[in-house]
């Protein structure tokens, strides 16, 4: 091997500080390094799982959010549609009250007008009972008792009101 130009003692030496340069190298540098990325890598799954878990937690938020959005939001459809209902119910009544009260004024005043219309019609028989009575009075020349004019001006009355 000497003809080669390799020396054995250096070939050897060098073979066995290669074996322990390895042997250093992989006690102080490899597997802190390997360690490290174990670590790292773990560090990294955990972050991951860490963050998948937020973000299904945040899913679950949302998803609670969006679930109390929609009772609120029927809770005030069923709060304006109580409203409308009770809205129409209070016009119907207030409608319904102003009706009656109109029918009842009407009524009165009807009734008052009968009323009015009677008692107009029994002071104007009276008087015309009373001018008959002086008309035929002068007219005739003699005068009929009182009872009988008033019993022929009464059935005169009688007789125009049935045409009436």
């Amino acid at each position: 091997m000497e003809g080669l130009g390799i020396n054995l003692g250096y070939l050897i030496s060098q073979i066995v500080n290669f074996i322990v340069l390895l042997v250093i190298l992989r006690q102080f540098l490899y597997k802190p390094i390997i360690a490290m990325l174990d670590r790292r890598s773990e560090k990294i799954k955990t972050d991951l799982e860490e963050a998948e878990a937020a973000r299904s937690k945040a899913e679950a938020a949302r998803q609670e959010y969006e679930k109390q959005l929609e009772e609120a939001r029927e809770e005030r459809r069923s709060i304006l549609a109580q409203a409308t209902e009770q809205a129409e119910k209070m016009r119907e009544d207030i409608l319904t009250k102003a009706r009656a009260e109109a029918q009842e004024t009407v009524s009165k005043t009807q009734d008052e007008m009968e009323v009015l219309r009677r008692q107009t019609l029994i002071g104007a028989q009276d008087q015309i009972v009373e001018l008959a009575l002086a008309a035929a009075g002068k007219v005739s020349g003699e005068s009929l008792d009182e009872k009988a004019h008033r019993r022929l001006i009464q059935e005169f009355i009688a007789e125009v009101g049935d045409l009436g």
